[in-house]
């Protein structure tokens, strides 16, 4: 039995099954970053390469699965990816790079989009970079008449930071020649268990109304109450003991010093002959 865990958005996903990987078997298949289908496309992020794969983290809804491709999460159509039995030894495109060649750089923005200015800007990548690493391409603005309007998806790693977006692909060149997976696979149906959801915000107990929350909580304190019962009660009874020989001393010595205020001697009469 395998263990799998991922995070999309503020919750993680953990699941104690077999672990599923979803084949891109044809171009055009796409990581998603919300488990819709929009007339716009924005939500594509960027297209999965032929042959490679996605690891599967379960069902989100009847359209979509949750899953990630090498560092980064979000959902493929189900109907658009092959479900393979067994792992792959190579699911993704790894070491995969280009460079920037243009003598005033180029801008790694959020979205494939540079009509939009600064507010989608991430950073600005120096001339002859070398340091980006390639997931997929995705097509956004025509930024340069004629140049055509794909962008590649990257992670830019600059002073300890990863940086993760789209530069315009008419800037850069070298991109790594992407040989296909030919590794085989039988194709099944994936039969995912429920996830157990621990959520960074609310809580293990986020599935739950508000009544049983309550007893919950009431029946997780009530042990707690108990045990600081005990340990208080011993101090009260060893305070009482402590008190009451304090009170008989100090009837002793009312009683002696009363006897001594009355106290007499007879003398012997032998004494005196």
């Amino acid at each position: 039995m395998l263990f799998c865990s991922a995070s999309v958005g503020n919750v993680t996903y953990t699941y104690a099954d077999n672990v599923y990987y979803g084949r891109a078997l044809a171009s055009g298949i796409y990581l998603y970053s919300t488990p819709e289908i929009t007339t716009d496309k924005t939500n594509r992020m960027f297209e999965i390469p032929v042959t490679y794969f996605v690891l599967l983290l379960g069902d989100e809804n009847d359209l979509f699965y949750r899953a990630q491709y090498i560092d980064v999460y979000g959902f493929v159509l189900k109907s658009e990816v092959s479900c393979v039995q067994g792992t792959p030894a190579v699911p993704y495109v790894t070491n995969a790079t280009f460079r920037v060649f243009t003598p005033n750089g180029a801008n790694l923005r959020s979205s494939p989009y540079q009509t939009l200015g600064t507010t989608n800007l991430v950073t600005s990548v120096p001339f002859l970079e070398t340091n980006l690493m390639y997931y997929g391409s995705c097509e956004g603005e025509e930024a340069i008449s004629y140049k055509g309007n794909v962008w590649y998806y990257s992670k830019y790693v600059f002073q300890n930071q990863e940086l993760y977006g789209y530069i315009y692909s008419p800037l850069c060149d070298l991109l790594t020649n992407i040989v296909q997976n030919t590794e085989q696979f039988e194709y099944v149906t994936p039969n995912f268990s429920s996830p157990t959801i621990d959520s960074t915000n609310e809580g293990p107990y986020l599935s739950l109304s508000n009544p049983w929350q309550i007893i919950i909580i009431v029946l997780v304190c009530l042990p707690c109450l108990v045990i600081i019962y005990f340990l208080f009660k011993p101090t009260k009874i060893a305070t009482q003991k402590v008190v009451k020989p304090s009170n008989k001393k100090s009837k002793r010595k009312k009683k002696i010093s009363k006897l001594k205020h009355s106290d007499y001697y007879e003398l012997d009469s032998d004494y005196f002959e």
